[in-house]
């Protein structure tokens, strides 16, 4: 497996990626059929990070094989440059392989060495606990839950726990 930062030929598959995992309909508020379906803008956003000096785009690859991928993104606002909002996928076939660990070591390596970032934060569904377990693993804490903060189709309630490190 190799890590490196994401092009935009990696698009399509980053963009196939998040649907199969929006598909899943468990870990991101976005629900699939809200994902803008846009090789051309996952593009974009791939080039936009990759500008930004206080944002990150990794993928995790074997071979031509996308297996996850990680996003740093930094503040665009003075008050907010300091922080990197982080969102991690990893193929459902691959969890448990350490593939999310190695992404987020690397990017939070990454992240100690940027002099415009001094904190990393996210925010995870409760019920995601294997998740909230890596992160606490890289010395994220919680820094508060928004309870009830997510509605299902099906009714059910979900909260949100907000966690961050500094760096």
């Amino acid at each position: 497996m190799d890590i490196r930062e994401a092009r935009e030929d990696d698009a399509l598959s980053t963009l196939n990626l998040r649907r199969a995992v929006l598909d899943e309909g468990r870990w991101f508020i976005t629900e699939a059929d809200e994902l803008p379906d846009s090789f051309e803008l996952e593009q974009s956003v791939i080039r936009q990070l990759d500008r930004q000096p206080n944002s990150l785009y990794l993928v995790a690859v074997d071979g031509e094989q996308l297996l996850g991928l990680l996003q740093l993104q930094g503040g665009a606002l003075r008050r907010m440059r300091h922080v990197a909002k982080l969102e991690v996928l990893v193929d459902a076939d691959r969890r448990g392989q350490g593939i999310g660990n190695a992404l987020l070591t690397e990017a939070l390596e990454w992240a100690l060495g940027n002099p415009h970032l001094s904190k990393v934060g996210l925010a995870v569904f409760a019920h995601n606990t294997r998740a909230i377990a890596l992160y606490e693993r890289h010395g994220f804490i919680e820094e508060g839950r928004r309870v009830r903060e997510y509605k299902t189709v099906t009714g059910q309630y979900w909260d949100d726990v907000l966690m961050s490190r500094a760096v």
